[in-house]
């Protein structure tokens, strides 16, 4: 710091430049409030399209009437022994049948009834052809003078090239007795293996399990037979995985999941109310005039209290137990009204939230699509907020830079002052003494 002493005074340059760019930095200043301001407004568009995004997927199981075509599935059997699952989906239709799993599909197995000494030693024969077929498909192969090693691995790489259903293995019984083994790739008599060639009766392959279809006896009457032990269409929309065969019958019961739909209806008042108090916080916090912030409470609330048009026993959230908390806003539900009514009409509540056009979860989630979609409101908000900010950060970029191009005039013309006052100084403390002299 710089101090002069002229007529008594002392000068702080220092501090004369800095109280001056107090004075030149305030339009700085307030693009830094301007800037915290955007900032703000930015975050709270993100909690409110967080906000916003939970409530549209809580919509996601009550936004289509397939969303209420869902099922549980029971059996009478032990889920600790059971002879088969079942899984069910939209296609079905709630009804009991009587199931009982006569046989598992198998896959085709051949192998060598001579056991060979070795795996890795040729096997002595004359020019000897394997030929193998799965369905329409087959291959050929030489085994000459090969090991059980080499056979294995011929048939297995003419397999996988033919895109033929059939891999070879080799089972050691002991350290003299191995045996080549075909394996069908897939289970079901359409699956079955056929060889021949002179190789096969050198190889002494002979069928060590037949190929079988699984059987289903449904109702006591109907025998559903399949190549696997997955069973899609023996009922329509039920889907049967076989896990053993079991000489008793297993009843099967499937009905609606009115659990699962209730649960959706509890989560998408959940949702709305979190969006609520969201919003009211947002308000509270500095958005209380925004224009989008303000009307997402008002059209949702308004599609909430108006009438679906339908035809069924129900046109109004408040007839199946939602209703509105006058003071908060809050969405609450009454779980045994909501029971009585899906008792009473259950298709009728499905139309209420899923109706295309008139459904009310088909209709909200069409106009939160209006605020989050890439170029809806919320979107456009946050890129013109974003805008701003960019903008606002090359004004402050631009404003810095004059203000160090100030700071310097001001430092330059204060030190050039500094060194007239004291040229000044030293004149009269010269003038002074030649005058006492």
């Amino acid at each position: 710091m710089a101090s002069l002493t002229l007529g008594g005074v002392n000068l702080d340059v220092q501090g004369l430049v800095s109280q001056l760019m107090e004075v030149e930095s305030v339009p700085l200043e307030r693009l830094q409030e301007k800037a915290s301001e955007y900032e703000s407004k930015l975050s709270a568009m993100g909690r409110l399209k967080s906000a916003l995004s939970a409530f549209q997927t809580s919509m996601g199981s009550l936004g289509s009437l397939d969303q209420f075509e869902t099922y549980k599935v029971s059996t009478s059997e032990s889920s600790s022994d059971q002879s088969f699952t079942a899984t069910v989906d939209s296609d079905a239709t709630a009804g009991a049948f009587s199931i009982e799993v006569e046989n598992l599909a198998r896959a085709n197995k051949f192998g060598s009834t001579t056991a060979f000494a070795s795996s890795d030693t040729a096997i002595t024969t004359s020019s000897s052809s394997l030929d193998v077929s799965v369905g329409s498909d087959s291959f050929s192969i030489d085994i000459k003078d090969q090991s059980l090693e080499q056979i294995r691995d011929a048939i297995n790489s003419a397999a996988e090239s033919g895109d033929v259903g059939v891999s070879a293995s080799i089972i050691q019984e002991d350290s003299n007795s191995f045996q080549l083994v075909l394996t069908a790739s897939e289970t079901g008599l359409d699956n079955k293996i056929v060889v021949s060639g002179t190789a096969a009766t050198t190889l002494d392959l002979s069928e060590k399990q037949t190929a079988l279809d699984a059987t289903v006896l449904v109702d006591n009457s109907y025998t559903i037979s399949s190549a696997s032990n997955t069973i899609d269409d023996a009922i329509s929309g039920i889907s049967l995985n076989l896990l053993k065969e079991s000489t008793d019958t297993v009843d099967l019961k499937i009905e609606r999941d009115i659990d699962a739909v209730e649960e959706s209806i509890g989560n998408f008042v959940s949702a709305f109310n979190t969006l609520n108090s969201t919003i009211k916080a947002l308000k509270e916090s500095g958005l209380e005039n925004d224009s989008i912030t303000n009307s997402i409470l008002t059209n949702i609330k308004s599609e909430f209290n108006s009438s679906a048009g339908l035809t069924g026993s129900f046109n109004y959230l408040a007839e199946i137990g939602i209703t509105s908390n006058a003071e908060t806003g809050d969405l609450e539900l009454d779980s045994d009204k909501l029971e009585t009514a899906v008792a009473l009409d259950y298709e009728a509540i499905a139309q209420l939230f899923a109706n295309d056009n008139k459904g009310i979860a088909f209709r909200l989630e069409q106009e939160m699509d209006e605020y989050l979609s890439y170029d809806g409101l919320i979107e456009s908000r946050e890129e013109g907020l974003n805008s701003r900010i960019r903008y606002n950060e090359d004004s402050q970029l631009r404003m810095e830079y004059r203000l160090e191009k100030i700071e310097a005039q001001y430092l330059k013309k204060f030190s050039a002052l500094d060194s007239l006052i004291s040229e000044s100084n030293s004149t009269s403390s010269y003038l002074t003494q030649q005058l006492e002299s």
